[in-house]
Parts: structure tokens; sequence; C-alpha cells
């Protein structure tokens, strides 16, 4: 039983920390923004249900992971557990078709502010237990960042 509940810890770990990027030992956090922009990027051209699911399923399975994972690394929303800002991003990007490449920097920047200041609600939902306070302020970031993105593109005329 030990063997399986280390499998288990380890594959949590894994997942959490998205394949050990975030180990890092400087800025974990913008890698975990870094890599969802790059998975932003690579399912920008599916069709928004399809990005919706992807981003769904992502937040299903990341509640109860992140919840065990910051059993795990014995420390609240741990440095270590990155896949909420990956779901971050993704909620960011997946109300838009087309974004230039350009603008994928852009996400990466103003997602990782907001993230960091911690913008009402986030600010609050923050203290929610478990992996609901984890996740669901990198939604929160992830919504007011779509919304500085629509301003971007009508001041732009993009």
């Amino acid at each position: 039983m030990d063997f399986l509940n280390n499998y288990k810890d380890f594959f949590v770990k894994l997942f959490a920390t998205c394949f050990g990027v975030g180990y890092l030992p400087v800025f974990p956090g913008a890698a975990g923004v870094g890599l969802g922009v790059i998975i932003a990027y690579l399912v920008h051209s599916l069709i928004f249900w399809q990005k919706g699911l992807i981003t769904l399923i992502l937040i299903i399975f990341a509640i109860p992971l992140t919840s065990r994972a910051e059993q795990l690394f014995q420390k609240k929303d741990s440095r270590k557990i990155i896949i909420d800002e990956v779901i971050g991003v993704l909620v960011a990007t997946i109300w838009f078709s087309d974004l230039p490449l350009l603008m994928f920097l852009i996400i990466f920047f103003v997602y990782g502010i907001i993230d960091a200041v911690k913008v009402f609600p986030a600010n609050v939902i923050e203290s929610l237990p478990k992996g609901w306070g984890i996740v669901f302020d990198d939604i929160v970031a992830g919504i007011y960042t779509a919304v500085v993105l629509i301003l971007i593109f009508q001041v732009l005329k993009l």
C-alpha cells in the first residue's frame, strides 16, 4: 500500500508542477505563465467549445490535484504548484481566435502582473481552502487578463 501511495504522490507532484517546471529555483510562477502561454498558443486555433472543454477538464482535474500537492509540499499554495497558472492563461485566451503572436507575449506580462497583484476578488478567493483557492484566484486573473486584452484590441483596433 505504501508503494501505491508513493506512486500516486509522485504523479500528483508531477502534474501539479507541470512535469517538474515548478521546481525551478527562480520564478517558477513565471515559468508556469510561460508554459501556459505556449499551451494557449498551441490550442488557440481550436474553436471556442474545444478550448473551453480543455480548460474545464483541467480545472476539474486541478482542484483535487493541487489540494493534495499542497499537503505534500506542506505549504499553502506552494510556489512549486504551477498548473493553476497554466489554467489562468487558458481562461484568458479561450475567448479569442486568431490572436497575433505578439499578443501572446503581451498576455505573458499582463497575466503575470494581474496574478501577482491579486486584484479583488482574487485576493479574497485565494483564501478559499485547498485547491479551490489555488485554482480560482488564477481563473479570476485570467478573466481580468481577457478584459485587458479586449481593451487593448479596442485601442489598437485589432
